[in-house]
């Protein structure tokens, strides 16, 4: 009969001290591909020593190990030097492949993107491929990300990751890029989402919706504007999600005082953006002038435009925060009048509406229209001209004309909100003017060269 062994015993100042606990450490892709190279090698190592390599438990290893074929797969179709595509279990193989095509191609162009902007564009990609059952949900987001080695997405805005160095590059050759041309012949132009109905922390639209890549589209408009380092501001171009909405009744759109368009998300494309420099460029010839504009590198800025009297440029990719005079102050200081005007409407008929939500669905697209119209001609000068020196731009000599006071400048923002929550509660305050600071107002690429992606990766003619 075996002897029971003797369990010791400890006093109080004899504890034995835990083990320390191994950190989860997660191997990459590449990672894995070495340590299933080290587990063939001659003379063999032993998987406790690969344990002991990789900062992994001796289980991860033998599971890797037992995967290694499904992981030599995963590296040759997206990490390694040539890409093949190979028949796989993804029941939605197409249409992962073609995303992450359309993926690269954004990224290259340095747009920045979102989950939910990658989400939308797949179920576009599914609607083209005739995949009804394509749900697009967070997990095969997670799914797709992982298997095509993205570390994560962007979210809309352009402020970050920006090298500070190229801006001081631009900002040095700046004279010499406008030496050419008067400042009141300078200019830069810049797109703007604008949820036309939204108070400053609502938008009028579906419980949940994401305000990036396009979402809300029936409820917004994109607003072009353009100025010049003097302060003139060229009539806005406006686009909407209808060419002629039930409020253009009886009305000749080319009376409005901006520049109409539409299409089914309210987006800007190249299209408009030709139509709209080369009405600028008639314009121009007209007056015997000769102007440049300074744009972004949107990918509806056409850069092989030759025009008689408008010349291009285009600040270096991801710097308009730094750059760009619009993205300074000039459109948070148009869009905070935008709001004042809209809740100077609402503040003399809530008395007749049941809540301040219910007043603004009755705020269509014509009012808006004047409204944009009004804020920018009320723009101030003094206010372009500061943006565009903060951006670097030569400026010419001050001058001591000063503009008339505004009464609306005495009323901050936030009391004209406060007077509508007086009346709603549910109303409530937080930034004034950043309801729809990162509102997209294009897509990626442009639908032709969507179309023709498709028709390249489908085989279709």
């Amino acid at each position: 009969m075996e002897t029971p062994k003797k369990k010791r015993k400890f006093d109080q100042n004899d504890k034995p001290s835990p083990s320390p606990k191994r950190a989860r450490k997660e191997l990459s892709i590449e990672n894995k591909m070495d340590l299933i190279k080290d587990s063939e090698a001659v003379p063999k190592i032993s998987q406790k020593d690969l344990s002991l390599k990789y900062g992994i438990g001796k289980a991860t290893v033998c599971d890797i190990l037992k995967r290694k074929d499904t992981y030599r797969t995963q590296y040759e179709e997206n990490i390694g030097n040539k890409r093949k595509r190979h028949a796989s279990s993804s029941k939605f193989f197409d249409l992962n492949e073609l995303l992450f095509r359309w993926f690269k191609g954004a990224r290259e162009k340095n747009i920045p993107l979102s989950g939910p902007i990658l989400q939308e564009k797949a179920l576009e990609f599914a609607k083209e491929l005739n995949l009804p059952e394509f749900k697009a949900s967070n997990g095969w987001l997670e799914s797709w990300r992982l298997r095509y080695g993205i570390g994560f997405f962007k979210v809309c805005g352009e402020s970050a990751d920006v090298n500070l160095n190229v801006v001081a590059e631009f900002k040095s050759k700046l004279p010499e890029i406008v030496k050419d041309y008067d400042p009141r012949d300078t200019f830069n132009a810049d797109e703007t989402g604008l949820f036309f109905r939204a108070l400053p922390d609502k938008t009028l639209a579906e419980r949940g919706k994401e305000c990036k890549g396009g979402k809300m589209s029936k409820q917004r408009l994109t607003v072009v504007l353009c100025c010049s380092v003097r302060g003139e501001k060229l009539k806005p171009l406006v686009i909407g999600n209808a060419n002629k909405p039930r409020c253009f009744r009886n009305l000749d759109v080319k009376s409005l005082p901006v520049t109409w368009k539409a299409n089914k998300k309210s987006w800007m494309n190249s299209t408009f953006f030709t139509e709209w420099v080369k009405d600028i460029n008639r314009d121009m010839r007209k007056k015997s002038r000769k102007i440049v504009i300074f744009l972004d590198n949107a990918t509806s800025h056409s850069h092989n435009l030759k025009l008689s009297n408008v010349e291009l440029k285009f600040f270096p990719a991801n710097t308009t925060s730094k750059l760009q005079p619009l993205d300074l102050g000039i459109i948070r200081a148009f869009k905070a009048r935008y709001r004042k005007h809209m809740i100077k409407h609402l503040l003399p008929q809530i008395d007749n509406c049941n809540t301040v939500t219910e007043l603004c669905k009755e705020i269509n697209v014509l009012k808006a229209i004047h409204w944009i119209k009004k804020s920018w001609n009320e723009t101030k000068s003094t206010t372009i001209k500061s943006c565009f020196r903060d951006a670097g731009f030569p400026l010419e000599a001050p001058t001591n004309v000063d503009e008339p006071e505004d009464p609306d400048d005495a009323i901050p923002l936030a009391d004209l909100v406060e007077q509508l929550r007086s009346r709603d509660p549910s109303v409530q305050i937080k930034e004034a003017d950043d309801v729809d600071d990162n509102l997209a107002t294009e897509s990626a690429f442009d639908s032709e060269w969507e179309t023709d992606l498709i028709r390249e990766f489908t085989g279709d003619t």
